[in-house]
């Protein structure tokens, strides 16, 4: 009894060890793996850029659109970063603009890999001064600030004055139009 015993007591840590290098051979899902490693990375990336060409509601890119990836956005957010990197955040794609009266506005659009991703970072950045926009429910709007999320994608909007600040809507619904 006791050799039985031994023999299944001894087979346990080679089999647990052998399924554990088994599995850790296996690809991560898609939207988990590492930015890097994704088939449609570069496809992700030109359909992140192509938000921008042509520059919607008839604003105009004022510098070169901008990608970061997860270790590029602590350069760029600062100490956000975590709660985007926590949510499997892909990629943002970032671009100065000016309104057809020469306002500008920044426009910032997070990648986040699946609906449910942008739907998660959407609700924690949420504030509570925040309004929601008449018949938008995935938008909200502050104090020189417009953000919502559609499909994949999370978009904030920044207006640094009055007039441009009138302009987000309509650059928000192009967005929009053009997020698959």
């Amino acid at each position: 009894m006791r050799t039985i015993v031994f023999a299944v007591l001894a087979l346990i840590p080679p089999t647990l060890i052998g399924s554990l290098v088994w599995h850790g051979h296996e690809a991560p899902p898609a939207e988990k793996a590492p930015a890097a490693r994704r088939s449609s990375g570069q496809e992700a990336d030109a359909a992140l850029r192509a938000l921008f060409e042509p520059a919607p509601a008839g604003a105009k890119i004022k510098e070169k659109i901008a990608l970061y990836d997860d270790k590029g956005l602590f350069d760029y957010i600062d100490g956000a970063a975590p709660i985007f990197i926590e949510r499997h955040f892909r990629k943002l794609a970032a671009s100065e603009m000016a309104t057809p009266d020469g306002s500008d506005l920044v426009c910032d659009i997070y990648d986040m890999g699946t609906p449910e991703n942008a739907q998660s970072i959407f609700d924690k950045e949420k504030s509570t001064s925040a309004k929601p926009v008449e018949g938008w429910p995935e938008a909200i709007v502050g104090p020189m600030s417009l953000v919502f999320h559609h499909a994949r994608y999370y978009a904030k909007l920044t207006a640094f004055d009055a007039k441009a600040e009138a302009f987000l809507p309509a650059v928000a619904r192009a967005l929009k139009e053009k997020m698959r």
